[in-house]
């Protein structure tokens, strides 16, 4: 009798977190997998910008070393008619050195070779990459209202992942095995346990991060070193770009002071008081590059400000972990392909649950019941309607979100820029 009522409220209590588990990751499954689809392509975003503008390749063969100081010299020639604001590093041997300009139509980008620094040609500022990072981290939306509700995901991708635990008993069993094929039932909820088992460590990864990008932007963010300002009258008084010669002479300065930095990104004067930032990577790993940054007065060349990444809090270093685990960029093109394919595999996941959800609503009606043994022509249509009508409000919310993003999306992106 013992053992009878242990089993009876042992059944009930997975009954509850099977609602938990269900409400989360069902209620908003279209908004959901918007977010995931947009995050698996961000992954890979630059890459679909270097196979669309061939001004942003170059062949490996042809550069001997990346050298900034021709890159800048003719990114400095380059300047006027707009302001150039900072210089990105190629993110992969195959790719052309980008500089970011301001012009009175907004910002542009221009490409130049990494070794010889010879113009290749220009891009828009709103492109793939622009496009997918937006709307995944934000739905285009103000910041303050789209982390927030990307960020609610986040939660909610969390506790379908802890809950998962208690619903599917014996899940460590399901790394080998196979989904049955006898009925589309069981085919989805195996293949459903089977993508859940293999992307744990990829949910963890992912949900966790998203609720610290939520945490940060409601009062959990960390306190970095406060940025040097220019200290000579001319720098201090308005900003000043510096000639290439001077330019040459802080690169040296760079490779003498902190030669362990691998410059990613150099950060020019907008305004008055600002200085010459070079950041990238040293020492300290899971970092974004402006951990790790060295800067300069634009017009004597003094050194103002070495900041290390090894040297930051452990807040600091947390927060500064977020991005290259969220995106899968620690490890190069090898880290982002493995997020790439574990990102379609998540995106199997939300869709597969949806539908095993589906199957069960639609079990409950004697018609779409009958439908469904009967195998008829457009019961998957049945079935998906019964999901989508079961999600009620969180159906429209997700279509209004998504909608927004795209109109946001299409009033940000159409408006080619012109240079005439």
């Amino acid at each position: 009798m013992h053992n009878t009522n242990s089993d009876i409220q042992s059944a009930m209590n997975r009954a509850l977190w099977f609602r938990i588990h269900s409400f989360v990751g069902f209620k908003l499954a279209i908004l959901m997998s918007f977010i995931l689809v947009t995050g698996t392509l961000a992954v890979l975003s630059h890459e679909l910008d270097w196979a669309t503008n061939k001004a942003m390749r170059v062949s490996p063969d042809s550069v001997n070393r990346l050298r900034f100081d021709s890159v800048y010299r003719a990114a400095y020639a380059h300047s006027e008619q707009g302001r150039l604001m900072y210089i990105n590093a190629p993110i992969d041997p195959w790719f052309a050195t980008e500089a970011i300009y301001q012009y009175p139509q907004g910002l542009h980008r221009h490409y130049f070779h990494p070794d010889s620094g010879a113009y290749q040609g220009d891009g828009r500022w709103y492109n793939w990459q622009r496009f997918f990072r937006m709307s995944h981290r934000h739905l285009m939306l103000p910041t303050v209202i789209g982390i927030t509700v990307v960020g609610i995901l986040g939660v909610f991708m969390l506790l379908s992942l802890l809950t998962s635990f208690v619903v599917y008993k014996g899940w460590w069993k399901g790394f080998s095995r196979l989904p049955r094929t006898r009925n589309r039932q069981l085919f989805w909820a195996d293949m459903h346990r089977l993508t859940g088992v293999w992307s744990m460590w990829f949910v963890l990864i992912i949900s966790v991060t998203g609720v610290w990008y939520l945490a940060e932007r409601w009062g959990a963010n960390a306190q970095y070193p406060q940025r040097a300002k220019a200290v000579t009258q001319q720098a201090v008084s308005e900003a000043v770009l510096p000639s290439p010669e001077r330019f040459e002479a802080l690169l040296h300065q760079v490779a003498v002071e902190y030669p362990e930095l691998k410059i990613e990104r150099i950060l020019l004067p907008q305004k008055a008081g600002q200085t010459v930032t070079f950041q990238g990577q040293a020492e300290a790993l899971l970092v974004r590059p402006r951990v790790n940054a060295m800067s300069f007065d634009p017009v004597s060349g003094e050194t103002l400000q070495i900041l290390q990444g090894q040297d930051m809090s452990l807040h600091v270093r947390i927060s500064e972990a977020a991005d290259p685990l969220h995106f899968g960029t620690f490890a190069g093109l090898t880290s982002k392909l493995i997020y790439f394919v574990f990102g379609i595999v998540l995106c199997v996941l939300a869709i597969s649950g949806t539908f095993i959800y589906g199957v069960r609503i639609a079990k409950n009606d004697r018609l779409l019941r009958q439908s469904i043994q009967r195998e008829e022509a457009g019961s998957n249509a049945i079935i998906w309607r019964a999901a989508t009508t079961t999600m009620s409000w969180g159906k429209w919310l997700s279509v209004l979100f998504i909608a927004v993003c795209l109109a946001l999306t299409f009033y940000m992106f159409s408006g080619l820029f012109d240079l005439s």
